[in-house]
């Protein structure tokens, strides 16, 4: 199934998808649509890691000024400066807030952020971006993933991760960023001003759900951790399906 279009989301509640039990996680950009997914039976949990509103917007600049594989892509804003992104119709205008409240056009209102920070609220065990290392520790605790294919080389990989990324700019040419105060900044915030709020919310619930895994052991990805790819291997309790694309 595909969870990353609506008519993949339809196909897989049709098929029964949650209750089958064959996916750990969803991967998707449709809230809404994903949680008819679900059941009774086959409850979700969402989590994601939140990027601060303005270093996003920057990010996005840099991106879709060399993104040529992307079919919105535009060759005039190779030469664009931030300001006139900033204040252009290409901009991205709250898009979090636009996100969890379901109000993809038109105006905003203080009614949308606060559906926002409610769906947060209930719904999000949330990470930040600036604190990977604790947010995915979080994570780990809260879903209690542990290590079943090579958990040496798994851990290596997490490490490689939580220092380097997968999805980083590669190429070497460092881009500036707008300082915070400068006119660049004031551009983007003003934007985001929804977003801005709905952050700063978020950095608060983050402190808050610390409490949900209080009682959880500390890296808990080692814990009764498996081996499916050793010699001999060694599987969990439960049963588990050792990936072909690891295997020796």
């Amino acid at each position: 199934v595909d969870t990353t279009t609506v008519d993949g989301i339809i196909r897989a509640k049709e098929m029964g998808f949650a209750d089958s039990g064959l996916a750990d996680a969803v991967v998707t950009p449709f809230i809404y649509e994903t949680n008819d997914l679900f059941t009774p039976t086959a409850k979700g949990r969402l989590f994601t890691v939140f990027r601060h509103p303005i270093e996003r917007a920057i990010s996005m600049f840099y991106y879709i000024q060399v993104a040529d594989w992307e079919p919105t892509y535009d060759p005039e804003l190779k030469d664009w400066t931030i300001a006139q992104y900033a204040q252009s119709s290409k901009i991205e205008n709250n898009w979090l807030t636009r996100q969890l409240s379901n109000k993809l056009e038109g105006d905003l209102s203080d009614e949308h952020l606060n559906i926002g920070m409610e769906v947060i609220r209930r719904k999000f065990m949330v990470g930040l971006m600036t604190q990977i290392e604790e947010t995915m520790e979080r994570f780990e605790r809260f879903f209690r993933w542990t290590y079943h294919v090579n958990p040496p080389n798994q851990e290596k990989c997490r490490k490689s991760l939580m220092s380097g990324g997968s999805n980083k700019n590669s190429s070497g040419k460092k881009k500036e960023k707008p300082k915070e105060g400068s006119e660049d900044w004031d551009l983007l915030a003003w934007q985001n001003q929804y977003d801005l709020q709905l952050y700063q919310y978020i950095e608060i619930l983050f402190k808050e759900q610390e409490q949900f895994v209080v009682d959880i052991p500390a890296e808990f990805r080692l814990k009764d951790a498996t081996c499916c790819k050793c010699g001999p291997p060694t599987f969990p309790p439960e049963g588990f399906t050792c990936p072909i694309a690891v295997l020796n």
